[in-house]
């Protein structure tokens, strides 16, 4: 696994999803320094989550023209130019003056625009990187740096914003994209690898990866799973868990963070837990999934259920393994389940459900604890992720009748 190719991958998208948290921290920091308001600052994430989900749809149109490792470094390289246009014209004022805000939004789009292109790249380039029995160990890798690189990067970029300056923060972040750019062109294949991906793109368009969710059996019920688990990860936006720690928990905002950061704290030890048994799970993918499904259901319970700080901040802790668990092996199954050629296309599709659902969830629990109350929807996220352990055993008899058939998914 720890070759050149992959090591690149690994070092370039870490280091590029870190200066994502820093400039996402400087631009809410200039904003409000700018505006004085609240809702222009919160409008920022939304700006980027509405920006990275057409993006993703529309991902598989530049999937048909370039090789996955020249869309990593295409999208790497305009984000670099693009944060470097931020960063002069924040270095200029731009920032001060409230007319000229809206470039900032602009650029700020425009940048989560290319991740859009970036995300399912880099999960489609994992399975040609790796052998098929170290991709678990793979996927674990990646996401434990996914949720360290989140849990200490809005601390740490909060921190150089308030010592330094927004400005000095956005100028290093270009520098660390200037690093990741140089490392997403040593992942470039052989030119044999390369004319076979840019055969392939000839040869699909831009539903090949709906069709394959709709047409795969395996795809479509992964998918399904993702849709319900989806729906019941609403519960845990601030809007909803910052009531829940005042009202229900009767603690100070503080404790919102702490339970946060227990969170997280849980994902990292998760994921290096995958990362040492990640041969042993790799022989029972499905019954991980199932594990996985029944604790993240079972302590999103408990978690709605308690009245004690100390206890809500343990179920935090609790949770992350189990959802890096049942992440890690959805991934890891729906690449192996997918044809190479086909597997960007299952991702962009993938990943703009995954947006699309993600909103409307916010959406819909935040009307439940409206009408029931803030603990009602943790019992509502509990009873779909019932419904998604369901769906985990009807993909567990699939395989069931596909290895009885002599044909095993695993």
């Amino acid at each position: 696994m720890w070759h050149r190719r992959f090591i690149c991958l690994w070092a370039g998208q870490t280091l590029a999803n870190l200066g994502d948290v820093f400039y996402i921290v400087a631009f809410i920091s200039v904003m409000y320094a700018a505006t004085g308001s609240v809702m222009y600052t919160a409008f920022i994430p939304v700006v980027i989550v509405a920006s990275q989900s057409v993006s993703s749809l529309l991902a598989p149109l530049v999937f048909q023209r370039l090789a996955l490792t020249g869309m990593l470094v295409l999208s790497q390289g305009l984000k670099t130019i693009l944060l470097a246009l931020a960063s002069l014209a924040v270095s200029s004022g731009v920032g001060e003056q409230g007319e000229w805000i809206w470039l900032l939004f602009g650029l700020g789009s425009t940048i989560a625009f290319m991740d859009g292109w970036a995300n399912p790249a880099r999960n489609a380039m994992v399975p040609q990187l790796v052998r098929r029995e170290d991709l678990m160990r793979a996927n674990g890798l990646l996401a434990t740096s996914d949720q360290t690189v989140h849990f200490a990067g809005w601390a740490a970029g909060g921190l150089l914003v308030s010592w330094l300056g927004a400005g000095v923060v956005l100028w290093g972040t270009v520098g660390a994209y200037v690093v990741a750019t140089i490392a997403m062109t040593g992942i470039a294949p052989a030119s044999e690898k390369l004319r076979e991906e840019q055969a392939a793109g000839a040869t699909t368009n831009w539903l090949t990866g709906w069709k394959a969710i709709r047409d795969v059996p395996v795809l479509r019920l992964l998918v399904a799973m993702d849709v319900v688990i989806g729906l019941s990860g609403g519960v845990w936006i601030a809007a909803i868990m910052l009531p829940f720690v005042l009202d229900v928990l009767g603690q100070g905002e503080e404790w919102w963070g702490y339970i946060n950061a227990g969170y997280m704290l849980g994902a990292i030890a998760g994921g290096t837990l995958l990362l040492m048994y990640a041969e042993r799970m790799r022989r029972h993918l499905f019954r991980w999934i199932i594990c996985g499904t029944i604790g993240v259901g079972f302590f999103t319970f408990c978690f709605g259920s308690s009245t004690n700080a100390l206890v809500a901040l343990l179920f935090s802790f609790a949770l992350g393994p189990f959802l890096e668990m049942v992440h890690v092996s959805k991934q890891t199954l729906l690449q192996q389940e997918t044809e190479e050629s086909v597997l960007p296309y299952v991702l962009s599709a993938k990943g703009t459900i995954d947006l699309l659902v993600f909103g409307t969830s916010a959406l819909v629990m935040g009307a439940i604890a409206e009408w029931q109350g803030v603990r009602a929807v943790y019992y509502v996220s509990a009873g779909l992720l019932l419904i998604a352990f369901l769906l985990a055993l009807r993909l567990q008899k699939k395989q069931t009748d596909h290895t009885t058939s002599g044909v095993s998914v695993n």
